[in-house]
């Protein structure tokens, strides 16, 4: 078991290993949608009132520096995660727990900010960012 999950984690962690500039490192640390960017991105369209962009922004401002703090923490444990496993392989598992729990806390982080999208747009407004989402990045 404890070489499944071995091989499990180094298979995740060689095809992470390149990053291509912060919106990578944020898709690959997480998996929930990048809604403040998309919404941010196309305000003309979504006809944000001025009152709403500035609460988007005053999000971003408090909370963009904390998110990228833990991708660099996410990025830099898996490193650690790749080296050790390549070297002393010991206790692996148990060293990815700080990894996982900043995953975690970024997808409470993206939680919250959707929620703060959800009360901050109209309906009509938060669905045409989630129509927007979804024509740029399909599912798989």
């Amino acid at each position: 078991m404890k070489k499944v999950m071995i091989a499990l984690m180094m298979v995740f962690m060689s095809a992470s290993s390149v990053y291509a500039g912060a919106s990578f490192a944020l898709r690959h640390a997480n998996p929930m949608p990048n809604l403040m960017r998309i919404a941010m991105g196309n305000a003309e369209i979504l006809n944000l009132s001025e009152a709403q962009v500035k609460a988007l922004k005053a999000w971003a401002v408090e909370n963009r520096p904390k998110m990228g703090m833990m991708i660099k923490k996410v990025i830099s444990e898996e490193r650690m995660l790749r080296e050790e496993a390549l070297t002393t392989d010991v206790d692996v598992p148990k060293k990815a727990e700080t990894m996982l729990q900043t995953r975690r806390k970024i997808i409470e982080m993206k939680t919250k900010c959707r929620a703060h999208l959800k009360k901050t747009l109209t309906d009509k407004q938060y669905t045409q960012v989630i129509g927007i989402y979804r024509s740029i990045r399909p599912s798989r």
